[in-house]
């Protein structure tokens, strides 16, 4: 039996999957970080830095909105 999905369930999944992306991005511009760090490489620690503020900053706002998660 196929399980059919509303509008907002439809919603809620693409919701998630913007999470579940935003934190994967995070994860990987967090060892991009690291290695730039170690070469002192310090305009790139910063970008890299507003990238990963930026991707946990999306994660939280879609969590936020209640119609589109839970």
């Amino acid at each position: 039996m196929e399980k059919k999905l509303s509008v907002s369930g439809r919603l809620a999944g693409k919701a998630m999957g913007k999470v579940k992306t935003s934190e994967y991005i995070y994860a990987h511009l967090q060892e991009l970080t690291g290695m730039a760090r170690q070469e002192d490489l310090a305009m790139l620690v910063y970008l890299l830095e507003m990238a990963m503020i930026e991707a946990m900053e999306t994660a939280k706002e879609i969590r936020k909105k209640p119609d589109l998660v839970g």
